[in-house]
């Protein structure tokens, strides 16, 4: 039986997923090798597989490939039951971003760092959070700022944002906007109260505003590299827990 890619995964130069006889496997492509060799080597791998935040899986015969760059071919455990974080429920999501962000705090001990931070990597297991995505993790360079920020922002805090500040029913735009919520949008829909809330200013509003000034001024400018120390990055992820776990619904009343 021929082997069939997930449409979903084709954006990944990295590897992709794809399915034989009703089995699912990622092929992981040689452009990943030294990340894929650094995640399990330096244990980091087994550390996030312990604490049940990382889907554990097993390697195939490489003659499984699917294509001639192929390094490696996995099988991940599978998912009973899959589902998409626009069905999520609030609590639901402010569980699957402090997975993804203890994930990095874990990644950050081991040399590594997310540079992948979707919604849609994230599944439940046994009611759990996991991130099924073996191919997420890149190294860390000194001083390197993380470049999935902006994706977390917009998968993640702005749904949050909305759900709590607004009404949870807005989680729903996410049908619409696949790539994350814009940080514009959310800055318009937000009510202005909410500007006073350093967590939602921070990572929300002054992120919008950064991205339109960058937007703009990126084609007359060349690009200057940007450094971030990795205490600053430690404190960035610390800020994001604790500003996601203050974050709750309204609850509202009714004679029912």
């Amino acid at each position: 039986m021929d082997s069939i890619e997930e449409a979903s995964s084709f954006r990944d130069p990295d590897g992709f997923v794809f399915v034989k006889e009703g089995r699912i496997y990622r092929q992981i492509n040689v452009t990943y090798r030294e990340n894929y060799e650094l995640l399990v080597c330096s244990g980091l791998y087994e550390s996030l597989v312990k604490e049940g935040l990382l889907i554990p899986h097993e390697e195939c015969p490489i003659s499984m490939k699917v294509s001639c760059n192929a390094y490696k071919v996995i099988q991940p455990e599978e998912i009973e039951f899959i589902s998409y974080p626009y069905e999520w429920c609030f609590s639901q999501f402010k569980d699957a971003a402090l997975c993804l962000l203890r994930i990095m705090e874990i990644a950050l001990e081991y040399s590594m760092i997310l540079k992948d931070a979707s919604a849609y990597n994230i599944q439940f297991k046994k009611g759990k959070p996991v991130l099924i995505d073996t191919l997420s993790f890149t190294k860390y360079e000194k001083r390197q700022p993380w470049v999935a920020y902006r994706q977390f922002c917009q998968h993640f805090v702005a749904p949050l944002a909305t759900m709590s500040q607004c009404d949870i029913r807005l989680s729903q735009l996410l049908r619409i906007y696949i790539d994350g919520l814009p940080l514009d949008l959310i800055s318009k829909l937000l009510p202005f109260r909410s500007v006073l809330n350093f967590f939602l200013l921070s990572h929300v509003y002054l992120h919008a505003r950064s991205q339109e000034y960058f937007a703009k001024h990126s084609l007359n400018n060349p690009k200057k590299s940007i450094t971030l120390p990795n205490i600053g990055l430690k404190g960035i992820i610390q800020n994001l827990q604790d500003g996601i776990k203050k974050l709750n619904l309204k609850y509202r009343y009714s004679t029912w």
